[in-house]
């Protein structure tokens, strides 16, 4: 049996530790985690964010360096790296997942499941991009920016998205979500099959459905395509995305404190494609459901 993993050296853990592990820092910085809720209009904290939040104070310059860039362009971007991933999903899923589920959900959960796959399709793109500026900047990297003007991005999260926060995982969940961080390598689950282990049955056949996909030869190729695509596309953001460091340095960001992040987001950078094509995997394996204006 093969097994797919994503471009970055790891810290041996066990996977339950990394299906576990939530830094207490992420609830610290409510304020600031909230506002990354709301600007990229998803209804839960991105891993990455997370593991940038176990150093408070570069998170919270890190992200007044990212945010001015969430509009238009950041939009369009998203929307090309999403459907990127939707077309590259191959073999595609039966679509048939909801329908799979009759007996076993209600209706209620069906939709809810069907609004689950939507929202993170929309989030994957736009959760790559801000771990990758993430891992850019902990590494001393300047954007430039090209300077353009754009109107302010639409906040909020949506109204349907808002019971989506990370929830407690069904003990019927948790062999997958273990299983994909081994087989991914990845310092945490994706946060498509996350979502899905609300309904252990659904997660354990889209998981079932997506190992031989992992497993393809055609699988790294896509995933290096869409990290190319995205350090292409993020040079169009307008505004320059750069930390002062000797400010953040003075502020308690130590030397050290940035080579443990360099390591951490970058193992976070290296897997969002995988994720991202993950996403739309779900998506698509439930009927690939309108998604509506980009947010």
């Amino acid at each position: 049996m093969s097994t797919y993993r994503v471009l970055a050296p790891q810290p041996a853990r066990a996977a339950s530790e990394s299906v576990d592990r939530s830094p207490p820092s992420a609830v610290a910085l409510g304020p600031l985690t909230e506002d990354v809720r709301e600007t990229l209009r998803t209804g839960w904290i991105d891993p990455a964010v997370r593991a940038a939040s176990t150093s408070p104070m570069f998170l919270t310059a890190a992200w007044s360096a990212i945010r001015p860039n969430v509009g238009r362009s950041f939009a369009a971007l998203a929307r090309a790296l999403r459907q990127e991933a939707a077309d590259s999903v191959s073999p595609r899923p039966s679509g048939d997942l909801l329908r799979s589920l009759e007996i076993e959900l209600p209706e209620g959960e069906r939709r809810r499941m069907l609004d689950a796959a939507r929202a993170a399709h929309m989030a994957s793109a736009k959760s790559q991009m801000v771990a990758h500026l993430l891992h850019r900047l902990a590494r001393r990297d300047r954007l430039r920016g090209t300077g353009s003007e754009e109107p302010t991005a639409r906040r909020g999260v949506p109204e349907w998205q808002r019971w989506m926060s990370f929830q407690p995982i069904p003990a019927g969940a948790r062999t997958v979500l273990e299983d994909a961080v081994t087989r991914l390598g990845a310092p945490a689950p994706p946060p498509a099959l996350r979502l899905f282990a609300r309904w252990p049955a659904a997660a354990t056949r889209l998981w079932q459905e997506l190992v031989p996909v992992l497993e393809s030869e055609s699988w790294r190729p896509k995933v290096l395509r869409l990290r190319n695509r995205l350090a292409k596309g993020i040079e169009t953001l307008p505004h320059a995305v750069e930390l002062q460091w000797p400010a953040v340095r003075a502020r308690g960001v130590s030397e050290s404190e940035r080579l443990r992040l360099v390591g951490l987001l970058s193992a976070h950078d290296a897997a969002m494609p995988a994720y991202t094509l993950i996403a739309a995997f779900a998506w698509v394996a439930v009927g690939a459901p309108g998604i509506g204006p980009e947010g």
